[in-house]
């Protein structure tokens, strides 16, 4: 009996520890640029989480999604070539699969899994902090693509081309 009680026990100290993350609030930014313009920054303040955070952060595993209909800009033109871009119709997420956490030292760690986006999966890495804090889980973290390893032509104004890197910045805050 008492080692039914202390398994029932364990079970549930565990459950208040471990847990589904839900995206609370943050945003989730793209940068790139051309010629004369630096501040192509579309971005995203929605993002749907299928993560999950034991009671340390080298625990965090699963995936969140982006909807590519919910990246917006300064400009609202750019916007409509990004997603004309993107060609959000047939590809309407871009998820990213965290499948490893390593530690670096402190809250420092780097996020590595893989992105799938237009279509393509590719390995990818986020460095960054993660703070565990009265049941909330912020984020911080940042990493960079090419739009070409997915299959993304960058896009031409006249004489010009968009940048084919695209920095990533992520800033979100998840509950449990």
């Amino acid at each position: 009996m008492i080692g039914k009680l202390s398994l029932v026990a364990v079970a549930l100290t565990a459950s208040m520890v471990a847990g589904n993350l839900s995206f609370e609030s943050g945003v989730i930014k793209a940068h790139t640029e051309v010629f004369g313009d630096k501040t192509i920054d579309p971005m995203s303040k929605k993002a749907t989480s299928h993560l999950s955070m034991e009671s340390n952060p080298s625990t965090l595993k699963g995936i969140i999604d982006v909807s590519i209909a919910d990246l917006f800009s300064d400009n609202k033109k750019r916007d409509e070539h990004m997603q004309e871009a993107l060609e959000s119709p047939d590809f309407p997420k871009v998820s990213v699969d965290i499948k490893e956490v390593v530690a670096k030292g402190g809250d420092h760690y780097t996020l590595k899994g893989a992105m799938t986006l237009h279509g393509v999966t590719k390995p990818i890495s986020f460095d960054g902090t993660i703070a565990d804090e009265s049941g909330k889980v912020h984020i911080k973290a940042t990493s960079a693509i090419k739009m070409t390893d997915f299959g993304i032509k960058p896009i031409k104004m006249v004489f010009l081309t968009v940048r084919d890197q695209v920095d990533l910045n992520v800033d979100v805050v998840l509950k449990r």
